[in-house]
């Protein structure tokens, strides 16, 4: 009996000690793992104090309080809201007195002045109504930016700008008019071997790039989104660079952004030419 109590199985022996000790110590520091270090740090967010993680480690909702550290100001693309109200502001446009009021904007943006190389500028005769407002809408708000434009923008008001636009898009002019249409055509499928036209009409299902004409016509439509059949080259290639690069940013849901940021140097330029050379009179001259 001596023999034994004096064993491994003696109750004066230690390992049973060290065994509750062990069990206690990784207790303890499980506990201050799982609820005060690791449910402090949320992804994308504030970290939380430290009643507040204990609490979210156990399930219970505590309101968050004001971020301690300073935030970037939330930042739209653009103040226009489609509303029916902006729908009857354009058609209420007055294109006679819009002209009056683009008395200085015709000196870039006809046809004969937005050629000039040393200039990339678009021409306006001819666009939709309900683009041109967006844009100078969003020049006024300084959501896009370029040049002169956003002063001029400022001067006008909300009616300058819808007679404005009245005005370019009752002149006719390189821009083919786009009727929203679909005309089945020839050409267009995913094996086109034109890049451009490939991109145009069918995009690439592969990396998420839906057709350009589906917004930008031929035959596609998007309220706010400028016909590009029969604009310039170089000025269609900057604006997709732009948006490419972030350095424009006035595009909703930042749709044009992620197209943009897919395309390479060379199929930007596949498309700003395939756009350039739909001109109302080559287009009539293949018919």
């Amino acid at each position: 009996m001596m023999a034994r109590s004096q064993g491994a199985f003696s109750t004066d022996h230690p390992w049973s000690r060290i065994g509750w000790m062990s069990f206690v110590v990784i207790v303890v520091i499980s506990s201050v793992l799982g609820f005060v270090v690791l449910s402090r740090y949320q992804q994308n967010d504030e970290t939380l104090d430290l009643w507040s993680a204990i609490c979210r480690s156990l399930g219970i909702p505590v309101a968050g309080g004001p971020a301690t550290s300073p935030r970037p100001p939330l930042r739209t693309p653009t103040e226009l809201a489609w509303s029916q109200a902006t729908i009857t502001r354009i058609r209420a446009g007055n294109a006679e007195r819009g002209g009056f009021v683009a008395l200085n904007c015709v000196a870039c943006h006809e046809a004969g002045a937005a050629a000039n190389p040393a200039y990339v500028i678009p021409t306006l005769d001819g666009m939709e109504a309900d683009a041109i407002y967006k844009q100078l809408v969003d020049y006024r708000s300084g959501k896009r930016s370029w040049g002169v434009m956003n002063a001029i923008a400022r001067a006008l008001t909300v009616e300058d700008l819808a007679d404005v636009a009245a005005h370019f898009a009752a002149r006719p002019g390189r821009l083919q008019a786009n009727s929203g249409e679909r005309i089945p055509q020839g050409g267009r499928a995913f094996r086109q071997a034109d890049v451009g036209a490939r991109l145009v009409f069918a995009g690439d299902p592969q990396r998420g790039i839906p057709p350009c004409s589906s917004c930008h016509g031929p035959g596609g439509y998007k309220l706010g989104a400028p016909t590009l059949s029969g604009q310039y080259t170089a000025y269609i290639e900057r604006q997709v660079a732009a948006f490419a690069q972030g350095i424009r940013q006035n595009d909703i849901y930042e749709q044009m952004r992620a197209i943009a940021r897919q395309l390479s140097p060379e199929e930007m330029q596949a498309v700003a030419a395939f756009y350039g050379a739909q001109t109302r009179e080559q287009i009539a001259a293949k018919n």
